[in-house]
């Protein structure tokens, strides 16, 4: 997945350490746009299992040259309606991205196939 953030481009950005928390604003502000992509298969909890929403950015994290890990949390629930009864948690994923001089970050999601 590709975006590009226009307070990224073309601002001079230098890769690194320093980065990594205007990455995570940059993210966090734009996290309604992203939460589709962001929401991750949850068939490991349970087929039922539904995104709840409160999705947040909990660290991005400089790796090396132009590559980022971004962590992030959002919350799952479970309604199962023939007994009136909810289950919840909270899922935390990681997805690594690379970030170019253009200010285009892409996103490189694990996806399963089953």
């Amino acid at each position: 997945m590709k975006v590009v953030f226009a307070e990224l481009a073309n601002s001079g950005m230098v890769q690194g350490e320093a980065l990594a928390e205007t990455l995570k604003n940059s993210i966090e502000s734009h996290l309604s746009e992203l939460q589709s992509e962001f929401v991750q298969d949850m068939s490991h909890i349970s087929q039922a299992a539904s995104f709840a929403g409160n999705m947040t950015v909990d660290d991005v994290v400089y790796l090396k040259d132009n590559l980022y890990r971004c962590d992030y949390s959002y919350d799952w629930q479970i309604a199962w309606t023939c007994s009136g009864t909810q289950e919840s948690g909270r899922v935390k994923e990681k997805v690594r991205f690379t970030v170019d001089d253009n200010g285009e970050l892409h996103f490189k999601f694990l996806k399963l196939d089953i």
